[in-house]
């Protein structure tokens, strides 16, 4: 008999001793399964991720066969689900004994040493695991892995993912792990690279796909986000997140109209997502129909009343619509769920500064300032409110606290430089500019938007032209 043969026979023997084992359990009426029966139930039921009946085929193995060192190694597992570090060690201790050259053995001492959070013994016990691994290094390098996922050590486990990579660069569940959690750890670029080398290999995984358009969103590449959710959606058209996400892409590139039917698509499967409404009015907003999106802020609203984004986004349709009463209310209620967010707080500035509002306004003003002070627009604008407001002075010294946390940006210096030329400091002025021309010259007709009278000075023109680009 060839050996693709007997594979295919093992297979099937494997495939009836768990469907016999399933019937067990709905008759419950015990069988008799040997050796390899029990270890074939047992790795079905745990790659179903059914561990309620996997622990239970590990307990009647134990029953009938309690010598089997494969039983008894599974039982070991068992104990370590369960959260058993310590039972588990008195029994690798005795396996030691019988079988000193497993590698498993060592892989699952060094997993419960890092469940008792003993860092040191664990890596001694991992280290003994991959001297004896042979040709499964990348697998136990893989498993070493996973274990430190099991007590949160991301920095560990990628570590080991990637040793096991380079053993072996093919193994797909080392790619797709590597993707997803150097997505999670903060590095998409990473995320990116392991993704697609995954896809080279399986080109047919809707969910890897899926995982690649979140990575390419973090990195703002919306376009390439857009055609990894298309791929998912060609290999799975009910991966329903992957049309939310979609549309989400086509919002971030602009393409509104495109964004507002996929969003209509996804509603058609969760009409109660209050996102999904929500980012709908985002869609109408930046089209400048306030109408249309007003009316999706208040679906969204109606369905979460303390969704802070469709409260804020509302609070914007009323200030367009010069509802200044209506838009604070709004805008309030967002700050009061999330009370740390500076955009919420230098538009409700604005809404106060509109609506005449001097005082709150220049609270408010500080308040997104202090929240985002890397931030030059929200400087700029509270400057200009306090100038308006007949304040030059202390619009100059919030200019200058600006600049402190903004130190590369030409406008801040542009719109102080105004200021200070308007309040006859010529030489701090012209300083100031020359500084601002250096950064952008391109940006110096803030100078004056800020303060036009500048435009007749002749030191301005002189160090202006001095700047000016040759063409």
């Amino acid at each position: 008999m060839s050996e693709d043969a007997r594979d295919y026979y093992d297979e099937q023997d494997a495939l009836a001793a768990y469907d016999r084992f399933r019937e067990s359990l709905r008759t419950g009426n015990p069988q008799y399964f040997d050796v390899s029966e029990f270890e074939a139930i047992i790795d079905y039921l745990m790659d179903e991720g059914d561990y309620e009946n996997g622990h239970l085929a590990i307990e009647q193995a134990m029953k009938i066969h309690p010598s089997a060192l494969p039983v008894r190694i599974r039982y070991v597992q068992y104990l370590i689900n369960k959260g058993k570090p310590d039972q588990a060690l008195d029994e690798l201790a005795f396996l030691e004994q019988i079988d000193g050259d497993n590698s498993d053995l060592y892989l699952m001492q060094g997993t419960s040493h890092l469940l008792l959070d003993d860092k040191q013994k664990a890596e001694s016990c991992f280290k003994k695991a991959v001297a004896l691994a042979g040709e499964e290094l990348a697998d136990v390098l893989y498993h070493i892995g996973t274990s430190y996922i099991s007590v949160g050590n991301l920095e560990m486990a990628l570590l080991y993912f990637e040793r096991s990579y380079r053993v072996d660069p093919e193994n797909e569940m080392v790619l797709n792990d590597l993707g997803y959690f150097y997505d999670q750890f903060g590095y998409p670029e990473k995320s990116i690279r392991f993704y697609n080398l995954y896809l080279d290999i399986d080109p047919f995984n809707p969910a890897v796909w899926f995982n690649l358009g979140i990575a390419y969103n973090r990195t703002s590449r919306f376009d390439k986000a857009l055609d990894a959710y298309e791929y998912t959606l060609a290999l799975n058209d009910t991966f329903y997140h992957a049309i939310f996400n979609k549309a989400n892409s086509l919002a971030n590139l602009e393409r509104y109209r495109e964004a507002i039917a996929a969003y209509r698509e996804y509603l058609r499967s969760d009409p109660e997502n209050d996102d999904a409404w929500c980012y709908m009015g985002e869609c109408y907003l930046n089209q400048g129909r306030y109408k249309m999106a007003g009316r999706y802020y208040q679906k969204a609203l109606s369905i979460n009343a303390v969704n802070d984004i469709a409260l804020f986004s509302y609070g914007i349709v009323l200030w367009v619509e010069k509802n200044y009463r209506g838009s604070l209310r709004l805008i309030r209620k967002a700050i009061s769920i999330e009370e740390e967010m500076p955009d919420y707080w230098f538009t409700y500035a604005r809404v106060l500064a509109d609506a005449g509002q001097v005082r709150e306004a220049r609270k408010a003003f500080k308040k997104a300032a202090h929240l985002n002070p890397g931030n030059s627009e929200i400087w700029i604008y509270f400057a200009e409110f306090l100038h308006q407001n007949g304040m030059v002075s202390e619009a100059i010294s919030t200019l200058k606290k600006g600049i402190r946390h903004n130190t590369n940006d030409a406008v801040i210096k542009y719109h102080l430089a105004g200021y200070l030329f308007e309040t006859n400091d010529e030489k701090e002025a012209a300083l100031l500019l020359e500084t601002a021309l250096k950064l952008d010259f391109n940006r110096h007709d803030n100078l004056f938007r800020v303060f036009p009278k500048a435009a007749q000075n002749d030191s301005v023109s002189k160090l202006i032209k001095s700047y000016t680009p040759l063409k």
